[in-house]
């Protein structure tokens, strides 16, 4: 009985204690490390599929301007608890992409500059991520970023929520036209 008096605190001090969150199964791309303190929540590992890179705002997601493509596509979706700043995420991606080659397509901050469906069209309309993939808040402090490096194309969408931060990447390599 002693015992189990002296156990049942620490037992509570362990089941109170912060757990390090845990990636889903996946890998990050070696085109596009992630993000400090991110962790994976959704993987599709890369296989030749169609998708469309928007590169300009988008009002419409059924009008929405971009390129059509067929490559080798990853989809990656992270999220960063406690949440971090989405210009801070957004800079750090910018970075990583210029210092390997890629030049920046389209940016966009917030609904007045990427467009008031730009979440829409990326999380829910298939187009751009599967369908139920991307987690996304679909707040105002939306930011995209999309770079080309010949044939190869990466998205990058953030999002800030109250309590973590999210964000969607969509690798596509060795990409052409799609029919």
């Amino acid at each position: 009985m002693r015992l189990f008096r002296l156990a049942l605190p620490v037992m509570a001090l362990l089941a109170a204690s912060p757990v390090a969150a845990q990636d889903r199964e996946g890998t990050d791309h070696p085109l596009l490390p992630r993000y400090e303190g991110a962790t994976i929540i959704q993987y599709r590992d890369g296989s030749l599929d169609e998708i469309l890179i928007p590169t300009a705002a988008v009002n419409d997601e059924n009008q929405a301007k971009g390129e059509a493509l067929e490559g080798r596509v990853t989809h990656l979706d992270y999220r960063v608890t406690p949440a971090a700043s989405p210009l801070t995420m957004a800079r750090h991606y910018e970075a990583v992409l210029a210092a390997n080659g890629f030049e920046t397509v389209f940016s966009c901050s917030g609904q007045n500059d990427c467009g008031r469906s730009m979440d829409a069209l990326i999380s829910n309309s298939g187009k751009v991520a599967p369908v139920g993939f991307s987690d996304a808040v679909f707040s105002e402090r939306v930011r995209v970023v999309v770079a080309r490096r010949q044939a190869d194309w990466i998205l990058v969408r953030v999002d800030e929520a109250p309590d973590r931060s999210l964000i969607y990447t969509a690798i596509i390599e060795d990409s052409h036209p799609a029919r």
